[in-house]
């Protein structure tokens, strides 16, 4: 299955184009603290989370947002969720490897990375990579103290298999 190509070239991709450059350069420009096993587990599991919520919450019989320019999937689809998505979730794992907040540090922590993926979510809302037709900016919220806590476990037990050098 061929995915279609944008309707039109704009800002949706642009910001998507953007974001991951500038993202990507951080990757490779800021120290790693993670194993290569781990960013591959990561990377995977957070691949999964973004298109599970897509097939479960754009589609009917919720139809609560749509990506892109389509209803359906377009080939900037498979960039945001193979490339882009999966970038917020190893910051936020790699800078918890280095200072490993404990208690309620650990939640401000979680608390601070969903802000940050919530503000960064309200952009790409502004730049039209997200249309709501019954989600909200709060919903997201909650969902990203899910996903950052449940990638801190899951770097936390890979990392003691698999520890960074």
């Amino acid at each position: 299955m061929i995915l279609p190509l944008p309707e039109k070239f704009d800002a949706n991709e642009i910001f998507i184009i953007s974001s991951t450059v500038l993202t990507f350069a951080l990757m490779f420009k800021l120290p790693r603290h993670l194993s290569a096993v781990t960013i591959t587990i990561l990377w995977t599991f957070n691949i999964f989370l973004a298109l599970t919520a897509d097939i479960t919450l754009s589609v009917k019989p919720y139809e609560l947002y749509f990506t892109i320019d389509h209803k359906t999937h377009e080939l900037f689809d498979v960039l945001l969720h193979l490339v882009t998505y999966p970038t917020l979730p190893y910051f936020v794992v790699n800078f918890y490897q280095y200072n490993k907040p404990k208690g309620l540090k650990n939640l401000s922590y979680i608390v601070f990375w969903s802000g940050v993926a919530t503000t960064i979510e309200w952009i790409s809302v502004k730049f039209h990579v997200f249309t709501y037709t019954g989600w909200n900016l709060f919903l997201s919220f909650l969902v990203y103290l899910v996903v950052f806590a449940a990638n801190i476990w899951l770097t936390n037990f890979t990392e003691k298999k698999h520890p960074s050098k």
